[in-house]
């Protein structure tokens, strides 16, 4: 009896030790499968890319604008041209665009970054004349916001308005030598397009397309020649690469 009274606490004494040593394992068998879920479930976050830099290439398209009352062109010969509008042709344009992802859901997403818009070639007037300038080159660089659907989706539709500067270099009238070139002025941006999913990865950046169209709502440069209203629409239509990381 003595025995049997002797096993029996230590019997006990095991049956703890076994007890908190399960309990423990428990412990830590449910905090690495916390861990686990913690990580899956951040892993899709982390993934998101949330920069993107778009390298465009196109053209812009600037209404004709109307001639004031009394004002007129003059041609080459030195006579008064009938016409009443000073006509653009298009143009070609490079651009580039920078956005940081500021909201990122499942159906939308919203974006902020600016905007770079310039005319390696120059807008030029189809209508020659001595008063008025040829031609101008321009820059314009907008911050905006991008409000995006579907971001993750194959192609992703998306909005976009801003504002910022406006920059035009106009090239001097024959008649005028003394005409001083710059003009610095506003603009306003809005427009919309459509970018794909990347579909091809160089290292860590996927490399995907835009397309878009937008419009700069400008202040005007100088024509040096009066013309109705102070703005003028600068419409580009672009494409090209969206590079996203």
């Amino acid at each position: 009896m003595s025995v049997i009274r002797f096993e029996r606490p230590v019997m006990q004494v095991l049956e703890i030790g076994v007890s908190a040593a399960g309990a423990q394992k428990k412990k830590i068998n449910a905090l690495i499968g916390l861990f686990i879920a913690v990580a899956l479930w951040s892993a899709p976050a982390l993934a998101q890319e949330r920069n993107e830099v778009g390298l465009q290439i196109g053209g812009i398209v600037t209404p004709s604008q109307g001639l004031t009352q009394g004002a007129s062109l003059i041609g080459p010969g030195g006579t008064t041209l009938p016409t009443r509008d000073l006509p653009f042709n298009s143009s070609l344009t490079l651009g580039a665009e920078y956005d940081r992802a500021i909201v990122q859901r499942q159906k939308f997403a919203i974006d902020g970054g600016v905007d770079f818009l310039a005319s390696p070639l120059d807008v030029k007037l189809s209508q020659k004349s001595q008063n008025a300038i040829g031609e101008y080159a321009f820059v314009f660089l907008t911050p905006h916001v991008r409000l995006k659907f579907h971001p993750e989706g194959a192609f992703s539709p998306w909005l976009l308005f801003g504002g910022g500067y406006a920059r035009f270099r106009e090239s001097a009238p024959t008649a005028v030598p003394s005409f001083k070139p710059g003009t610095n002025t506003g603009t306003f941006v809005f427009g919309g397009g459509v970018d794909t999913r990347p579909v091809i990865r160089i290292r860590k950046i996927g490399v995907g397309f835009r397309v878009e169209v937008r419009d700069f709502y400008s202040g005007l440069p100088n024509y040096n020649v009066n013309v109705g209203g102070g703005l003028q629409t600068n419409l580009s239509f672009t494409g090209g690469l969206l590079l996203k990381f």
